[in-house]
């Protein structure tokens, strides 16, 4: 992507990027320049229909794989749930140790953020590996929550995971058994895409929908150290990080 095409967000983005209010910089649909080169700025603006078009296939296939290597249909399907299960855990504990940080870690990049110009690339402001880190990996986001180009992990950083992950699976399990966990286990990223893209954008009116919307909510916009999982709050319930209401 082109620096003209980031162009129409940037211009949203003079009267609001300066407007720091409570945990965010902005709260529109409003893209930051995040580094100077426009390649690598590029690579950081993601469809959301993107993961589905790459890991949906791998998920049959893996599927498919292990049907044909003998495992039974029954052992497929406990094999998958497992992955999913998994991915639950996965998603917590590298949203809540990876992809967060210290609160005056957190207020720097926001700060820095909020005081860039017009188009001016956020990168070169933070002084920090931690503050960098943080921006990169997820402060992005909670500055712009809805940003929708944002939302979702870039093919960049998400197909290199996915081969370490099947390596990992397929060292722990062997090649017969691994295909079906880790179909489930990419299936569980996706749902968590999915339902982050969803509680962002979607008005949600199901039951658990709106409930999930309502915890991930809470998480960006009342306190940001509970409230972990977007997909499930199954691990925020046991390792006691689920907001009080939810208990």
């Amino acid at each position: 992507m082109t620096d003209r095409l980031c162009e129409p967000a940037r211009s949203r983005q003079d009267t609001q990027v300066r407007k720091m209010t409570g945990k965010y910089v902005s709260n529109d649909n409003v893209s930051v320049r995040m580094f100077k080169s426009g390649f690598f700025e590029s690579l950081s603006h993601v469809h959301p229909a993107v993961p589905h078009l790459i890991f949906i296939p791998v998920i049959v296939f893996m599927l498919y794989a292990s049907f044909t290597r003998g495992v039974g249909a029954g052992t497929i399907v406990l094999l998958t749930a497992g992955g999913v299960l998994l991915w639950t855990f996965t998603e917590y504990m590298v949203h809540r140790f990876v992809f967060h940080t210290t609160p005056d870690v957190e207020e720097a990049v926001r700060n820095a953020v909020a005081q860039c110009g017009p188009g001016e690339p956020v990168f070169p402001r933070l002084t920090t590996v931690k503050q960098k880190h943080y921006f990169l990996a997820h402060g992005v986001h909670h500055d712009f929550p809805n940003d929708s180009r944002r939302l979702v992990m870039p093919p960049s950083v998400s197909i290199p995971l996915a081969v370490l992950f099947y390596a990992a699976f397929r060292l722990v399990l062997g090649p017969v058994y691994c295909s079906a966990p880790f179909a489930g286990f990419v299936l569980g990223y996706l749902a968590y895409d999915t339902i982050h893209y969803a509680v962002h954008h979607f008005t949600l009116t199901g039951q658990l929908s709106n409930y999930l919307k309502k915890l991930h909510l809470r998480h960006h916009y009342q306190d940001n150290e509970l409230d972990f999982g977007v997909s499930s709050p199954l691990w925020d319930y046991i390792m006691g990080t689920a907001s009080r209401r939810n208990r």
